[in-house]
């Protein structure tokens, strides 16, 4: 009699508890993108009497009930996969199956027109340094080569965009194959850098504000923006909540709710109850100091009401006014660099990301086995392969038409959808196991994800909608995205109990470490 198949694919996953706590907090702190939220995410779209500090408060307080419970269930099961695990343990293997298939598509759709549109970085910088320093060849580059993403591209400066966030994403996977080590190691150093220069920014700022809008003045003459007459006011004459409160979804769409990626890793943690107690709470608390101090500085020293009116240029922001008043070209380049390696940062960190959820599900048998193979440095090579086939296959979208890839912004609300049963598991295995902190910080903590997935389905600043109702490449992408997921789960559960494995068994066992 042949031997009953075992349920997981193997007893051990063969990953390599190598994340100590610095890794697991720049993996978060680049799922929470601070430096992309002192861009052009979120201060263009400002209205009058809403405070983008404030919003940024309220922001991060709301989302404390979430820290709380992801924190809680890292702690409780530490798994690759994490929140995952707990949606297909806790509530049902196939709902957790299908929204972690979702979650991919849309998350490697984002990476994607992340990397192609960080181009408006590097334009934004060579602008503002050539406009400073009277250097018409950075102008010109700016304006033939790195040009504005969102403008009039030709289909040569797309493939331009297209080969450099190609060639980068490949030596990211690269790095990432070699070693799973070293993929931790590169998220760290981006980041560290990145927030160097973040820190760096905000000094320039706080230093010039004395004279700031004199040593400005060359770059906004170049952008016809007025300098403002007469005091500078710290707060709106016309303060609103309502306006303030509207700006959560963008703060949401960028910030605080991406806080998936260190528990994404946590069975490859390094003194794992102190990482896995940590990782999130200090991430949320340096995302939240970063981005409330940047807004709030800017209100400081240019005033309330000169900042409304220039920030819907989307070229006056943080980091360009930071540029502008640094003084000497060095320290412009290395503000700049920081402002472009955000991108690379986000990047960097979902290649880790997206290869752990890979191999969770691989792991389940939901998909190939091939992917939970790993090299003797613990790196899931195949896993990462999938990502740079996908990813280089969407990136091929903003190339054809730029509208539909801004559509796939939209897309955020599959992830809202994950990150709402995320917390909604925690919940359950609060009243399950009578954990009362679960029970109420979970209940909190789903209230106000439900309220940020409503958000991203209604909101025209969140993209799934518009002015004139749903946006159709984006209902498409996400109507598509979940009827692959079903596919792959479905096509998956009738594959393994021909061969005698119950998948929904499996979901009642925690995957080995």
């Amino acid at each position: 009699m042949a031997e009953k198949k075992s349920l997981f694919i193997r007893e051990s996953s063969g990953l390599i508890k190598q994340v100590n706590l610095l890794d697991a907090v720049m993996l978060n702190l680049g799922n929470m993108s601070a430096g992309e939220a002192l861009f052009q995410s979120i201060s263009p779209y400002i209205s009058n009497g809403a405070i983008l500090w404030l919003a940024s408060i309220l922001g991060f307080l709301l989302s404390i009930p979430q820290i709380i419970v992801y924190t809680f269930m890292t702690l409780k099961i530490r798994r690759t996969g994490g929140d995952y695990v707990w949606i297909s343990r806790i509530i049902d293997g196939r709902l957790g199956s299908i929204l972690a298939l979702s979650y991919l598509i849309q998350s490697t759709a984002f990476f994607a027109i992340i990397a192609f549109f960080s181009a408006s970085s590097v334009n934004s910088v060579l602008c503002t340094i050539g406009i400073m320093n009277h250097n018409h060849q950075l102008i010109n580059l700016a304006n033939s080569v790195f040009v504005n993403p969102y403008g009039n591209v030709t289909l040569d400066q797309r493939l331009i965009f297209y080969a450099i966030s190609a060639i980068f994403f490949g030596i990211v996977i690269a790095l990432n194959i070699r070693k799973a080590k070293w993929g931790f190691t590169l998220v760290t150093v981006l980041g560290i850098f990145s927030i160097f220069a973040l820190l760096l920014a905000m000094i320039v700022v706080g230093v010039n504000s004395g004279d700031f809008f004199a040593k400005l003045q060359p770059f906004l003459s170049a952008y016809n923006i007025s300098a403002p007459v007469g005091k500078r006011a710290f707060l709106p004459s016309n303060f609103s909540l309502l306006a303030t409160l509207s700006l959560l979804p963008l703060f949401a769409l960028y910030t605080y709710p991406w806080i998936n990626a260190g528990p994404s890793v946590s069975a490859e943690f390094k003194n794992s109850d102190k990482v896995a107690k940590l990782n999130i709470i200090i991430a949320s608390v340096v995302t939240f100091l970063l981005v409330t101090l940047g807004f709030m500085e800017m209100d400081l020293v240019a005033g309330y009401n000169f900042n409304i009116s220039a920030y819907p240029t989307f070229v006056y922001n943080f980091w360009t006014v930071a540029i502008a008043l640094a003084g000497n070209q060095a320290l412009q380049w290395i503000i700049g660099l920081g402002l472009i390696l955000w991108n690379f940062y986000t990047l960097s960190y979902g290649v880790v990301m997206f290869s752990r959820y890979v191999f969770a599900l691989s792991f389940d048998r939901i998909l190939p086995e091939k992917f939970t193979e790993v090299n003797r440095y613990g790196s899931p090579v195949y896993a990462h392969l999938l990502d740079l086939t996908i990813t280089l296959l969407l990136l091929l979208i903003p190339v054809f038409s730029i509208n539909a890839a801004v559509s796939l912004y939209g897309t955020t609300i599959l992830g809202a959808i994950y990150l709402f049963f995320g917390v909604l598991a925690g919940t359950l295995y609060g009243f399950k196991n009578n954990e009362k902190i679960l029970k109420v910080f979970g209940i909190l903590a789903s209230g106000y994800l439900a309220y940020l997935t409503y958000e991203a389905a209604t909101n025209p600043l969140i993209g799934f909608t518009t002015t004139q109702g749903i946006n159709i490449t984006t209902l498409l992408f996400v109507i598509l995205a979940y009827v692959f997921a079903i596919g792959v789960f479905s096509a998956s559960y009738l594959k393994h109990k021909r061969e005698g494995v119950d998948l929904t068994i499996l979901f009642k066992e925690i995957p080995p470490e």
